[in-house]
């Protein structure tokens, strides 16, 4: 059966160490939230930290193509 993806939203695929996902889920259904709630909080706010940010070179993403 194929996924149902809300209008407006796209799939993203993440690789994280087992563990740390477990924590996640359980932390997420003992806060009554979804996953992915959660993970677009945290984009959001790591894109709105980055904007405040003066513009530098990013070193670790060189050669990663």
């Amino acid at each position: 059966m194929p996924k149902h993806i809300p209008p407006g939203n796209a799939e993203l695929s993440v690789y994280i160490d087992k563990e740390l996902k477990t924590q996640f889920k359980l932390t997420c259904v003992s806060q009554n939230k979804s996953m992915s709630q959660i993970i677009g909080e945290l984009v959001k706010q790591w894109i709105d930290s980055q904007s405040q940010k003066p513009s530098t070179p990013n070193y670790e993403d060189r050669g990663a193509a």
